[in-house]
């Protein structure tokens, strides 16, 4: 794996510790550890791309395009989700929409209504809820009356009344 071996010197991760030098990076932790960090450094994400196409644990690859996808730039989403195999890509197609969905709301999207909430993954009702008042009301008061679990109800009323008494 050139790509990782690259990319332990872009993410600084050399000097970490981990498995003996020939194990370094057949452990599966160690790698996540490196692309964590690889993730928090714009200059490695080519390096990281590189690295996921040629990941050969689909868990981990999966788990490393998804956390990618909230630090990178909408129109590149596409990208690193096609850097997946096909066979598991369906998890990062979900959460790349969800976070399409939540830009959408940030822009006072009130076009949601109850039965798209309750489509909704709990991941993104929470999300959508913890806004606060980056969100319309409206979205909010669906959701403080219609989401799946208690937290996030909570959530999301605490914050339409925070959107309401900032409106004042």
């Amino acid at each position: 794996m050139s790509a990782l071996n690259r990319m332990v010197g872009a993410a600084g991760a050399a000097d970490r510790p981990g498995p003996a030098d020939g194990d370094r990076w057949t452990d599966g932790h160690a790698r996540w550890e490196l692309y964590r960090s690889a993730a928090g450094q714009p200059e490695a994400a080519e390096l990281l791309l590189a690295a996921v196409r040629a990941e050969t644990d689909l868990a981990l690859a999966s788990a490393a395009v998804v956390m990618m996808l909230e630090k990178v730039p909408a129109d590149e989403r596409r990208r690193w989700v096609e850097a997946l195999r096909p066979e598991v890509r369906g998890y990062a197609e979900r959460r790349s929409s969800e976070l399409a969905v939540l830009e959408s709301l940030a822009r006072g999207d009130r076009s949601f209504g109850a039965d798209d909430v309750e489509a909704w993954s709990d991941w993104l009702q929470l999300r959508a809820a913890q806004a606060g008042t980056d969100v319309d009301g409206h979205v909010l008061d669906v959701l403080a009356e219609h989401g799946r679990t208690k937290r996030i109800r909570r959530h999301a009323a605490d914050s339409a009344a925070g959107r309401r008494a900032r409106d004042r």
